[in-house]
């Protein structure tokens, strides 16, 4: 079975402030699209008109498959970010536009299932069976606070916020809809509209019972617009209407099959655009362009952007107050630039400091020789820095090299210099360096004494001593005392404890006294 379109599109100005219609709307064979344009007196129009345009260049069988989603999608997605794009050049050009942006919700019909593409508070619904379920999701704050859990749907309704909106296509990277897809079945009727209609009241049972009763969908999209307008619509307000038929070989004529249809800002060759009112459906089954020849260039559609006293109109409030805030960006690079440069300082800052850091550090460490000789006796020396290894940055360098070798130190001491013994100051590590030439003093070996000759008696011949001579008593050898060992003088700085350098001679550190003074 062969499905087909048979579509319609409506649009109106409303009966606010607006002194031009700022949405744009598309139905065709394969494509049925609505665009919502932002931005006050800075041109919504203009990027509504841009976008649909874009997404108008889909409209065609070569676009669809019907085996291949992700590529119905990825279409789809390509179309609105050439969308972006043609956004942000044309702001680019025109600075004043900053700030304009637009919903989009387009559908792409492939002959057997629909593939939505959705940004912004423009919505999308399904009629099947009388029962009406809405396709999309709005973008607004209120909508989150409701996915949170924060308020209800009833409450949304009345929320100060409600028409908040935070994702719309403004020329920014960022700006990504969300895409799915369903089945179609013959009697099944598709509505895309703008916020307008529900902010005028329109709600989803009146949606239902306006698009089950009307015979085609060009009654139906005339009949939502005049709901819109007894309600007292203040906002532009579109509607794309769409039936899902049975196009067998053998079937008649289908309605609204062939050219597409624009309505809105996007159809300035209809006169009655500029005069408040727009009602254009295709309804012939030909494909001549008998209705819209041509979609209007984007990059002229400045309509309504003044008054009739050349003077800009007034900003419409409730405009403003729809779109989130968002910074300028005129002078984006510039931004940059300068928070690239401020972020290089602080890092230059930090760097420097870190480097002044550590010259003023101290440690004392072992150094290969006289002059970096590494094939003479390696000796004691302090180096300014710290004992680490960065690549490309000298961190440490020598400061004084000391007389004393590491041979002359007993193993373990040998060890703790070849580890390095940090230091808090250079004070410090020349106590340590004093300390460590007291332990090769002590620990050095003691010559060996050398024997002297004794005198000999011959045999018989009794000993005598010499006359006015005698013989000092015999006193026993005693080692002189060690000298003292030397104090330390602890140094003014706070917690500068100098690194335990044990005096004894061993080969390990000494064991740590017993707190109870017992084994």
């Amino acid at each position: 079975m062969t499905l087909a379109l048979r579509y319609a599109a409506h649009t109106d100005i409303g009966l606010g402030p607006k002194k031009r219609n700022e949405d744009s709307g598309y139905a065709g064979p394969y494509l049925l699209a609505i665009a919502d344009g932002m931005g006050g007196a800075v041109g919504g129009d203009v990027a509504s008109a841009i976008t649909i345009t874009t997404v108008r260049e889909l409209d065609s069988p070569g676009h669809t498959d019907a085996e291949q989603v992700l590529g119905a999608e990825q279409v789809l997605g390509g179309a609105a970010v050439e969308a972006n794009a043609r956004i942000a050049a044309r702001i680019e050009t025109d600075p004043h536009l900053e700030g304009m942006g637009t919903t989009l919700t387009a559908i792409l019909f492939d002959g057997a299932n629909a593939h939505v593409a959705h940004i912004g508070d423009s919505r999308a619904y399904l009629l099947r069976d009388g029962r009406l379920r809405m396709l999309t999701k709005d973008h607004t704050f209120v909508q989150t606070l409701v996915d949170e859990g924060r308020i209800t749907p009833e409450e949304a309704e009345y929320h100060p916020h409600r028409s908040l909106i935070i994702r719309v296509l403004e020329g920014r990277q960022d700006a990504r809809p969300d895409f799915h897809h369903f089945e179609l079945e013959p009697g099944d009727r598709i509505l895309v509209c703008s916020d307008g209609l529900d902010n005028a009241g329109v709600k989803d049972p009146l949606i239902a019972e306006i698009l089950s009763r009307t015979p085609t969908p060009d009654d139906a999209a005339a009949t939502l617009i005049e709901a819109a307008l007894d309600h007292g619509s203040p906002d532009n307000v579109t509607c794309v209407v769409a039936d899902i038929v049975d196009a067998g070989p053998d079937g008649p004529p289908l309605l609204g099959v062939g050219a597409g249809t624009l309505v809105g800002s996007a159809a300035l060759v209809d006169p009655e655009v500029t005069s408040g009112r727009s009602s254009i459906t295709q309804s012939h089954p030909t494909t001549s362009h008998d209705i819209v020849d041509s979609p209007a260039d984007p990059a002229s559609v400045t309509q309504g952007a003044t008054g009739s006293d050349g003077l800009p109109p007034e900003p419409d409030m409730e405009e403003e107050l729809r779109y989130a805030p968002r910074p300028p960006r005129r002078f984006k690079w510039l931004f940059r630039v300068v928070g690239l440069v401020v972020i290089l300082g602080l890092l230059g800052v930090g760097a420097r400091w870190a480097y002044d850091w550590t010259q003023r550090q101290y440690y004392v460490g072992a150094y290969p020789g006289d002059n970096g000789d590494a094939s003479q006796p390696r000796r004691v020396a302090i180096f300014r820095g710290i004992a680490q290894q960065i690549p490309g940055i000298r961190v440490s360098q020598l400061y004084e090299l000391e007389p004393l070798t590491l041979a002359k130190l007993p193993s373990y001491h040998r060890e703790r210099v070849a580890s390095t013994i940090t230091a808090n100051d250079l004070s410090e590590a020349r106590t340590i360096v004093a300390m460590l030439s007291d332990v090769a003093r002590r620990c050095a070996p003691a010559p060996t004494p050398t024997p002297k000759p004794t005198a000999t008696t011959p045999p018989g011949r009794p000993t005598t001593a010499t006359p006015g001579t005698t013989r000092p008593p015999t006193i026993p050898a005693t080692r002189s005392p060690l000298p003292p060992q030397r104090q330390l003088v602890p140094s003014t700085r706070a917690a500068a404890t100098p690194p335990a350098i044990p005096l004894e001679c061993g080969g390990t550190e000494p064991d740590a006294p017993n707190p109870t003074g017992t084994k």
